[in-house]
C-alpha cells in the first residue's frame, strides 16, 4: 500500500491541508478559513485557539479522501514572525499578532534608534515592525500582567503541533524572525536578548525543522481522522517551506508568490551589504540554504480591494473571483500604461525596498475616460512594478537569476502574470504546485528520517513547472519606460507622507 504525507498549513487567512505521494506528487488538497480581528487601526491579531478547528478539519478530509491507514507522517508549516503567548499550562494568554500587525512601531522605531547596529552585526536586518522582536517588546510593555503570565511563546506552527503532539519547541527559520536567535550557533542570542530587556526564558527550544519531534496523541488523532502515533516532524516558517515548494533551494532560482502579500524569494550564499533594509535575511529550513526575501505587503490584496472597490462588492464570493478574472483578461488586449493611469500599490504602507510604513496607495493620471478595466490594469502594472523593485535589489546584489519560478493564488490571473512576465523582462515558470508553503510542508513529512540530503534530492523530482511564459520584447521596452516614471512617483509618495520627517 502506497504511503502518503501530510503538510498542514497556518495561513494568514486560512488553513490548508495537502496529502502527497512518497515522489512528494500531490494526491489532495483541503481548505478552511479562520478569522482576523482588527480591533484597532494597525493591528491584526488571530485567535490561537480558533486555529484548531480549522486545522483538524483539512486533516480529516485529506483523510477520508486518502485513506487514513496509508498516512505515514505529518509536517507544518505557518505564518512567520506570529508569537503565541502561552501560560504555565501552555494555554495562550493573548491574540497572536500576525506578521502585517503595525501596533509595535514605536518598539521598532526605538530598536532602530538605539540598537541598529547590534541587530546589523547579529543577523543582518533591521528591527522592523514586521519581526518579533519588536512585538515581543510591545507586549511586556503593553500587557505587562499577561507578560508576568507567560510562561513561553512559540510561532503559529509551534502551536498547532504542540496541540496534536504536546511537544513544545520552534524551529530556525522561525526563531530566526526573531530576530534574537544566532544561526550559525544555533542558539538564542541571550545577550541582545538582555540588551532590549526581554526576559531569558521565554525563549523555546529549538529543533531543526526537517527532525523527528513526536507521534499525533490518541484523542486528537481520533478528532483529525488519524492513526494514533502518527509521526509528526517539526516544519518551519512558511516562507521557508515555500523555498522548498518553489524549488528555490537551487542556486540561480527565484521565486515569486503571489499571494495575499508578495514574496520574492531567492538563495544566497550570505548576507549582502546592498540588500542591507531594503530585502530581509533568513535561515532556510536546509543549515546551508539561507534565503533572502523582498515583500510586497499589497499583492493579491491589492488586487481584491480594487475588484471591491470598482464593482462594489463587499465580500469576494468564487463568482466574484470569476469576475475579477474576465475584468483582469481585458487587460491583455489593451497596450502597457493603462491609458495614462498608474497605481502605487502601498495599501499597507511600502514593503522592499522601502519599508515605509507611511506610505499610502495612490491612482495617478486619472481623467473621464478612465474605466473600471483601465484602473484594474493599473493595479495589476502597480503591484508588478513593485514586485520588480525587489528583483532588481538581487541584481545589485551581484545575483545571478537563472530561473523565475511562480506560485501562490495570484497564477489563476492570466492576465497579471503577462504583465509581470513583460515587467520583468523574462520567463516566468508557473509552477505546477501554487501552494508552495502547503507543499514543502509535506515535503519535510515525506522526505522523513532521509535528513537534509534526502529532502534536497526529494525537492529535485517533486517540485515541477506546468507552463513557462516568455517575455513580449515590444511590451517590455515599453514597461522598461513606465518603471522609470512609477520610481518617480514613488518618491513623491514618499516625500508627501514622511519621507522627510523619517530623515530629519
Amino acid at each position: 500500500m502506497a504511503q502518503i504525507y501530510l503538510g498542514i498549513d497556518c495561513g494568514t487567512t486560512g488553513m490548508k491541508c495537502m496529502a502527497v505521494d512518497e515522489n512528494g506528487r500531490r494526491i489532495y488538497v483541503a481548505s478552511r478559513m479562520h478569522k482576523t480581528r482588527s480591533p484597532h487601526e494597525g493591528w491584526l491579531e488571530q485567535d490561537p485557539e480558533g486555529w484548531l478547528e480549522p486545522a483538524f478539519a483539512v486533516i480529516r478530509e485529506c483523510a477520508e479522501a486518502v485513506g487514513r491507514d496509508r498516512i505515514k507522517a505529518i509536517s507544518f508549516s505557518g505564518h512567520m514572525s506570529s508569537p503565541v503567548f502561552l501560560d504555565h499550562v501552555n494555554r495562550p494568554v493573548y491574540p497572536c499578532m500576525t506578521v502585517g500587525d503595525a501596533r509595535c512601531k514605536e518598539q521598532a522605531d526605538r530598536l532602530l534608534a538605539e540598537k541598529e547596529e547590534a541587530f546589523r552585526r547579529a543577523v543582518g536586518n533591521k528591527p522592523l515592525a514586521c519581526f518579533a522582536a519588536p512585538k515581543l517588546l510591545w507586549f511586556m510593555e503593553r500587557e505587562p500582567e499577561k507578560y508576568q503570565r507567560t510562561k513561553t511563546f512559540v510561532m503559529a506552527k509551534d502551536y498547532l503541533r504542540y496541540a496534536m503532539t504536546g511537544v513544545l519547541n520552534t524551529d530556525p527559520t522561525d526563531a530566526g524572525n526573531t530576530l534574537l536567535y544566532e544561526e550559525k550557533q544555533n542558539r538564542w542570542n541571550r545577550e541582545l536578548i538582555r540588551q532590549i530587556g526581554l526576559r531569558e526564558d521565554l525563549f523555546p527550544e529549538v529543533r531543526q525543522a526537517a527532525e523527528y519531534v513526536g507521534a499525533v496523541r490518541e484523542e486528537i488523532a481520533a478528532r483529525c481522522g488519524l492513526n494514533p502515533g502518527t509521526a509528526v516532524y517539526c516544519g518551519g516558517a512558511d516562507m521557508a517551506c515555500s523555498q522548498i515548494g518553489t524549488g528555490s533551494l537551487r542556486e540561480g532560482v527565484l521565486a515569486v508568490t503571489l499571494s495575499t502579500s508578495g514574496q520574492v524569494c531567492m538563495h544566497i550564499s550570505g548576507r549582502k551589504e546592498q540588500g542591507y533594509g531594503k530585502l530581509t535575511f533568513h535561515p532556510g529550513i536546509l543549515k546551508d540554504r539561507g534565503y533572502a526575501m523582498g515583500s510586497v505587503f499589497s499583492g493579491g490584496l491589492a488586487l481584491n480591494w480594487g475588484y471591491q472597490m470598482l464593482s462594489g462588492c463587499r465580500h469576494m464570493t468564487k463568482e466574484d473571483l470569476n469576475k475579477m478574472n474576465a475584468l483582469a483578461s481585458g487587460a491583455e488586449k489593451f497596450p502597457p500604461g493603462s491609458d495614462g493611469v498608474m497605481f502605487l500599490p502601498f495599501l499597507t504602507g511600502s514593503g522592499s525596498p522601502y519599508f515605509y510604513p507611511s506610505d499610502r496607495a495612490a491612482f495617478l493620471g486619472l481623467s473621464t475616460t478612465a474605466d473600471q478595466r483601465v484602473m484594474f490594469q493599473a493595479v495589476m502594472e502597480g503591484v508588478s512594478f513593485h514586485i520588480r523593485e525587489s528583483v532588481d535589489v538581487f541584481r545589485d546584489m551581484g545575483e545571478r537569476i537563472r530561473a523565475v519560478h511562480l506560485s501562490g493564488g495570484g497564477t489563476r490571473i492570466r492576465a497579471w502574470i503577462r504583465i509581470l512576465t513583460d515587467i520583468l523582462g523574462m520567463e516566468v515558470h508557473i509552477m505546477e504546485e501554487s501552494d508552495a508553503s502547503t507543499h514543502g510542508a509535506a515535503l519535510i513529512a515525506a522526505a522523513g528520517g532521509r535528513g537534509e540530503q534526502g529532502l534536497y534530492e526529494l525537492v529535485n523530482g517533486a517540485v515541477r513547472i506546468a507552463e513557462t511564459v516568455k517575455p513580449d520584447p515590444g511590451r517590455v521596452k515599453q514597461y522598461e519606460r513606465l518603471y522609470s516614471i512609477y520610481k518617480g512617483y514613488c518618491r513623491a509618495i514618499h516625500e508627501m507622507y514622511g519621507l522627510t520627517e523619517r530623515a530629519e
